[in-house]
Parts: C-alpha cells; sequence; structure tokens
C-alpha cells in the first residue's frame, strides 16, 4: 500500500510539473504574439494607411476614366489588404477569429484575383473531408502563393486552381502558362522575385506533413502540394511511446532512488 501511495505521488508530481511547464510554454507564446501584433499594426498599419490615402488622391487627381479607374482598383486593393491586417492582429490578439486563411477562403481569394482582373478556373475534384487544421491552412497558402506568384511573373494569362480530394490526401495544384521572355510585359515586369514565398511555403508544407512540387513543363509552370487528410501517424506514435517509456522506467526505478529512503 505504501508503495502505491509513492507512486500516486510521483505521478502527481510528474503531471503538476507537465502542467506547469505547459502553463509557462503558453504564456510564452502569448507574450511573442503579442509583440508581432503590436508590431504589424504599428509599422505596416500606418505604411498601408499612407498607401490608401495616396490612391485616393491619385484617384481625384486623374484626368481621364482609366486612369481614375486604375487608381481606384489599387485603392480597393490596399484597403482589402488594411482588413486583412486587422483581422491577423486580432487573430494574434485573440481577439477575433480572423479572416478565413483554409479552405473555405479559397473561393473569396480566386475572387479577389478575378477582380484585380486574372482570368482563374477553379477545378475541384472528390468528396471533401476534414483535415488538421496546419494542413488546412497550408492548402490556403498554396493557393495564394500561386496566385501572386502567376500575377507577378505572368500578369494576364489564364490561372488553373485544382483541389482533388483522394481517400489519403489533398492534391492542391496551380498553374498558368509560362508567358514568352520575348513579348511585351502585360501589366507588370515578369521575372524572378528574389524573396521568400517558395521556401516559406515549403516550410509550412512540409510542418504538415505535406510535400512541395514546383517546374515548369509544356509551357506551363505548376506550382502542386500534396497533403494529408488525417492527423501524422508519427506524431501519435511518438507520443505512445513516450508514455510507453514513462510506464517502463516507472516499473524499473527502484522507489528508493525517487523517495531517497534507504532499505
Amino acid at each position: 500500500m505504501t508503495t502505491l501511495l509513492v507512486w500516486l505521488a510521483v505521478g502527481i508530481a510528474l503531471w503538476q510539473l507537465h502542467r506547469r511547464t505547459a502553463r509557462e510554454r503558453e504564456a510564452a507564446v502569448q507574450r511573442e504574439r503579442l509583440r508581432i501584433a503590436r508590431d504589424m499594426h504599428d509599422h505596416l498599419g500606418r505604411r498601408l494607411g499612407l498607401a490608401a490615402v495616396q490612391a485616393g488622391a491619385l484617384e481625384v487627381a486623374a484626368g481621364d476614366p482609366e486612369t481614375r479607374a486604375a487608381a481606384r482598383r489599387f485603392g480597393d486593393a490596399v484597403r482589402d489588404a488594411v482588413d486583412d491586417l486587422h483581422g491577423l492582429v486580432g487573430m494574434l490578439r485573440d481577439e477575433s477569429p480572423g479572416p478565413a486563411r483554409d479552405l473555405t477562403g479559397v473561393a473569396a481569394l480566386v475572387g479577389d484575383a478575378e477582380r484585380a482582373g486574372t482570368e482563374v478556373e477553379l477545378v475541384q475534384r472528390g468528396t471533401p473531408t476534414v483535415l488538421p487544421p496546419m494542413a488546412d491552412r497550408a492548402a490556403y497558402a498554396v493557393v495564394e502563393e500561386g496566385l501572386a506568384n502567376a500575377a507577378k511573373h505572368a500578369p494576364g494569362t489564364p490561372v488553373t486552381v485544382s483541389i482533388t480530394w483522394e481517400d489519403d490526401a489533398l492534391l492542391v495544384g496551380v498553374s498558368n502558362p509560362v508567358p514568352d521572355p520575348l513579348a511585351e510585359p502585360v501589366g507588370g515586369e515578369a521575372g524572378p522575385s528574389g524573396g521568400f514565398g517558395l521556401a516559406g511555403l515549403g516550410e509550412r508544407l512540409a510542418s504538415a506533413g505535406g510535400l512541395l512540387d514546383v517546374r515548369t513543363a509544356d509551357g506551363r509552370f505548376q506550382l502542386s502540394a500534396m497533403l494529408p487528410v488525417t492527423e501524422s501517424r508519427r506524431s501519435r506514435g511518438a507520443v505512445l511511446a513516450g508514455v510507453v517509456t514513462l510506464v517502463v522506467l516507472l516499473g524499473i526505478i527502484p522507489v528508493s532512488a525517487v523517495t531517497g529512503a534507504q532499505p
């Protein structure tokens, strides 16, 4: 009976240590979220607000209808970016759910691209199922990055977005024709961005247990991703292995080694 009570006390102590560590980790994460939210609001918010004012001034000062319409579209895009920023800041502060940055928001994302002048075809196949949250957000990011790349490097070309549900995986693809390097760019300069969009996207997919493939074939640029539709078995296996290890250790470590009692 005494041995059982000792092991019960050890188990309670370990659980309390785990809970305290988890609370400290959550507090550290929340502090970092608040810092990022403040920085985004103070720096990006001010710059986007100034850009919106300048777009409005350009629309008023424009002398022809075509220029006014272009300035209005630019101003609308900046104001949408401000709204997205406020939503993200609220989400970081846990004050609002923020914009839908998962597969439920893909239709709105495609609509935004079409309103900006991009011809987009959205093709969906298979029966949708519930994705792990990290995979759901990664799938949205694939579409977002693909549309942004097409608008920057191949403006004026049609884009195809495909979402295919399989039994154990979700396939997401964004493709567009590769522009003729000798042709005059339509609406912007095409070329390498020098940024980290694709690298960051690959890291996001890897964290969700997925894969990213980027290639040019048959005159088209193709951004493709595969994501599992169930939680990673590896993570569940790691938790199970940890529990088994703890049980084995509790079974083989002498009680005196834990309590300090002498035989």
